[in-house]
């Protein structure tokens, strides 16, 4: 593959990131991303090996755009509880503002499960500064964890079945357009959970 020019490719994810908005990644060929380029499949081949390749990089700018949110957000933040929260709040909240684009990342797009550890790795930047967050947490007295990367992960997907439950409606009728009075309550007993009984 050719090494990247950056306007191109800039141009290929933000047009492919468009058909994304309406299509499933299976029903999006090549030549669509091609034809909304206004360029030929050769010339995208020459970056990406294939689709799948494309996509995965624009899942990984989402999660990146993602993480540099909930950095902003605990920046100012002293207290370690409260950066912890700020930061479950943010991933909440951008996945209602962006429900599109968090499907898309959370389960539209195909994982690349043979790259090797450091490009799987990836794939999880939010969920590593969570797991940051509450060893912050822990090792100030404030939090109780043997694994803080299993718990943040855990809460990430569950915190993730939540939201995903507003978006398909397959929670009580009430929180459909109040999610998030139904994500806080999955937010609250994971706190508690992991609070519960500390100074």
């Amino acid at each position: 593959m050719r090494r990247a020019n950056t306007e191109i490719t800039a141009t290929i994810k933000t047009k492919t990131l468009e058909l994304l908005m309406t299509k499933n990644p299976d029903a999006i060929a090549m030549r669509d991303i091609a034809a909304n380029c206004r360029i030929t499949a050769a010339n995208i081949y020459h970056y990406y090996k294939d689709k799948d390749s494309l996509f995965q990089e624009i899942s990984l700018d989402c999660l990146r755009e993602l993480n540099e949110r909930i950095l902003k957000a605990v920046h100012a933040l002293h207290a370690d509880k409260k950066k912890l929260r700020a930061a479950i709040d943010t991933f909440r909240d951008w996945c209602f503002e962006n429900p599109r684009r968090a499907q898309l990342v959370m389960q539209g797009i195909r994982t690349v499960s043979d790259a090797d550890d450091e490009f799987i790795e990836s794939y999880f930047v939010c969920n590593k500064t969570g797991a940051e967050l509450l060893r912050a947490c822990i090792q100030n007295g404030n939090a109780r964890s043997a694994n803080p990367q299993l718990d943040v992960d855990i809460l990430v997907s569950g915190l993730w079945g939540c939201v995903e439950s507003v978006f398909l409606k397959k929670c009580d009728k009430k929180y459909w357009d109040n999610g998030i009075a139904y994500t806080n309550r999955f937010i609250s007993l994971w706190m508690n959970a992991i609070f519960g009984g500390t100074k």
